[in-house]
């Protein structure tokens, strides 16, 4: 049996591309210029539980700065006008 390659992707896991619907609108309302505070009063969850939302959207993105995160969002089109 072939062993998986781990030089592409040191952690053994493939990136997902697919965001679920909560991490899609905590990225549009962070994306539309939204401090962590006004899209948690949006959603009604706390800021704490937006930046795990960020940090995981990030993390298995693999986007480096809020950005990345801007231009991923921009590019597709999850940010409404």
């Amino acid at each position: 049996m072939k062993q998986p390659s781990l030089i592409g992707n040191p952690r053994g896991r493939r990136r997902q591309k697919h965001l679920t619907p909560r991490q899609r609108e905590v990225v549009q309302l962070l994306a539309q210029g939204n401090t962590l505070r006004e899209a948690a009063a949006a959603l009604n969850i706390t800021p704490r539980t937006i930046a795990f939302h960020k940090y995981k959207v990030m993390r298995q993105l693999g986007l480096k700065t809020n950005a990345d995160l801007i231009r991923f969002a921009v590019k597709r089109q999850i940010v409404v006008e």
